[in-house]
């Protein structure tokens, strides 16, 4: 029961987290997005910024695995050695709902895993309708 608890907590720790920083980090882009570059230029560093935005949520779940299986062994992945690089990697694929089925995981890590593939998955929607947004207020004769 102990380790369903923190599971929870990490869980909810990793979805209000990344939240808040997908929030301010489209904040920023927003700022960025409103200035009058060249859209060859403006359009691929938008997207930039937001796939950016991804890589630091994934880091962050990646962080959370990490302390779920090392210092709290509260859960464990079945499969070869993760390492920092492949807990990277495999947060990767369940933050997009890829899971290439490489690595398992075990005990109460697969709360945490299975709430931060829907937590990716709402965050990477989020960006979509954003991205959208963003292409909207681009007049078509601005693009050559």
């Amino acid at each position: 029961m102990e380790d369903a608890i923190l599971a929870i907590a990490l869980t909810l720790i990793a979805v209000i987290g990344t939240t808040i920083f997908h929030l301010e980090a489209l904040a920023i882009v927003t700022l960025f997005s409103r200035s009058s570059w060249h859209p060859r230029i403006h359009v691929p560093a938008v997207v930039t910024l937001v796939v950016g935005a991804h890589l630091m949520e994934i880091a962050g779940y990646a962080l959370i695995y990490w302390i779920a299986d090392v210092p709290l062994n509260i859960g464990s992945f079945s499969g070869k050695p993760l390492g920092l690089v492949g807990m990277f990697y495999f947060a990767a694929e369940t933050y997009s709902s890829l899971g290439l089925v490489d690595t398992m995981p075990r005990g109460a890590l697969r709360l945490i895993v299975a709430i931060g593939s829907i937590n990716g998955i709402l965050l990477l929607a989020w960006s979509g309708a954003f991205l959208f947004a963003f292409s909207e207020r681009i007049q078509p004769n601005e693009m050559p």
